[in-house]
């Protein structure tokens, strides 16, 4: 009796164990997803901060480069002339996301334009923004409004014209599409339902992705955001239901107070846990089916569950060592992001082959690799850009290259590669493969293209870290002849060390 007794008390502490385990491994997941969810919406807000900052900055460039038209002109009607408006189409060319740029005058009248119905009269001495203008604003950035030329969506960014004594005799202004400061932001989201918004300091909105239409001439200013947020801090993340839709989000914001405009990036609460709660409930049905075995076991045999449970422990503890020591391993050797070999792992690989090729009185090809214009693809698109870009162009040099060639990321934007063969074979097949890679990367149409110096081993010198350095030194004179071509190495242009050493 005394031994049943026992194995209740000791299944019904098991249980207890493993419910309050369970309890505490998806709350520290949930923790763990509220964490990744916050850094995903506050990254998702900087990157955006950045693009707006970078669409107004190319307005402001556009708006006075139109008021210097208006300047060599004498006036704005002057400007319909046909020099003059070529000038003021080419200042819209400065403005990413602009659609057209007019000219008005103190009165609100069009006087001359880019658009298609530049010939149409139309007044907008009624728009805020124009009054703000007139009322002695140096720049102003409009709330979302329908276009009175074509009826669509867009905001304006708009200047005073002043004449020589700095008086306003008319408003620049540009038409800005309102996609083009949100939309492509909104497909960082990997999924999930996400909100990314502009507004001004007074809760108008300039821009949202997704479901403008349905939120044109709405205000936010009694939201959370500008009442409690704003005034706390200019930067942060927090939960809230939102005034405009009562959907509730988990949101971060960033204010930009010399544009007087706040960046928003929300995730729908539901999105935000939908990954948590499949993940578990698969956990804890999991938990339940081994539960009821453990109790079963427990028993039918206590001294048996226990041996078996310091065997499966002791097996676990192995196992996971040598999982951790082969992920460092693996962390050491080669590179996470392409799986490409790392220096120290290619330097160690090519040495072998070298040795290898020698004693069949082969050489060697080393192709060394450095994108061009990578860093404007991480300014403009952030590193979640940059990681995709490197990982197309680690996939171009698998294809390019033999089962036998050895590939390896130096670090940054800096690969290498290793070809073996005899003389000339070797050099051949060296520079068809940095005219092909050179192309693929070229027609990714990304932004970004490549240089690559080749140096080539002998039988005077096959020394590899000498090799490497030749190479560098040709890539270095591929991007001074203008950048995506390939430079070889000649004896002639730089001696080997190691030879000269000798």
């Amino acid at each position: 009796m005394s031994r049943h007794h026992s194995a209740l008390v000791a299944a019904a502490s098991a249980l207890i164990v493993v419910i309050g385990m369970t309890a505490h491994v998806v709350w520290r997941d949930r923790q763990a997803t509220i964490a990744q969810m916050e850094a995903l919406a506050a990254d998702m807000a900087k990157v955006v901060e950045s693009h707006v900052q970078h669409t107004t900055k190319g307005a402001d460039i556009g708006l006075r480069q139109a008021t210097a038209v208006v300047d060599d002109a004498g006036s704005l009607e002057a400007v319909r002339t046909i020099p003059y408006w070529y000038r003021l189409r080419d200042a819209l060319a400065n403005v990413d996301g602009g659609e057209t740029l007019w000219l008005f005058d103190t009165k609100g009248n069009a006087v001359v334009g880019t658009g298609r119905q530049q010939e149409r009269p139309f007044n907008i001495a009624d728009r805020p923004y124009f009054k703000e203008v007139m009322a002695g604003a140096d720049f102003v950035v409009s709330p979302a409004l329908r276009s009175r030329l074509d009826n669509r969506i867009i905001f304006i960014i708009a200047r005073p014209i002043r004449d020589w004594t700095g008086e306003i005799i008319g408003v620049a202004s540009t038409a800005m599409k309102t996609e083009w400061l949100v939309n492509f932001y909104a497909l960082m989201s990997f999924g999930l339902e996400t909100t990314v918004t502009v507004f001004r300091t007074d809760g108008e909105i300039v821009a949202r992705s997704p479901d403008l239409d349905n939120h044109l001439g709405k205000n936010n200013r009694n939201g959370p955001l500008f009442q409690e947020q704003i005034p706390r801090s200019p930067i942060g993340t927090y939960w809230a239901q939102s005034v405009l839709d009562g959907k509730e989000r988990l949101a971060a914001y960033r204010f930009i107070p010399d544009l007087n405009l706040v960046v928003y990036t929300g995730i729908d609460s539901r999105s935000v846990f939908a990954a948590w709660q499949s993940r578990s409930l698969w956990f804890i049905a999991e938990v339940i089916l081994t539960t009821i075995l453990v109790l079963f076991l427990l028993l039918w045999g206590a001294g048996m569950i226990r041996r078996e449970h310091h065997v499966q422990k002791r097996a676990l503890e192995a196992e996971g060592a040598a999982r951790l020591l082969d992920a460092e391993l693996h962390q050491a050797r080669r590179d996470t992001l392409t799986g490409l070999p790392a220096r120290g792992l290619f330097l160690e690989l090519a040495e072998g082959l070298r040795r290898s090729t020698k004693k069949k009185g082969a050489g060697l090809a080393f192709l060394y690799i450095d994108l061009d214009g990578f860093k404007g693809v991480n300014d403009r698109h952030g590193h979640e850009q940059g990681d995709k870009v490197l990982r197309m162009v680690a996939e171009i040099m698998r294809r390019t290259t033999r089962d036998g060639d050895l590939l390896g990321r130096l670090g940054g934007d800096e690969f290498i590669i290793c070809l073996s063969g005899h003389s000339p074979d070797v050099r051949a097949v060296a520079t068809g493969v940095a005219a092909r890679i050179i192309r693929e990367v070229r027609e990714l149409d990304l932004g970004v293209g490549c240089s690559i110096g080749i140096a080539l081993t002998d039988d005077e010198c096959d020394d590899v870290a000498c090799a490497l350095r030749l190479a560098d030194a040709a890539m270095y004179r591929a991007k001074t002849a203008g950048k995506g071509v390939w430079s070889i190495h000649e004896p002639a242009q730089e001696p080997c060390l190691s030879c000269a050493a000798e």
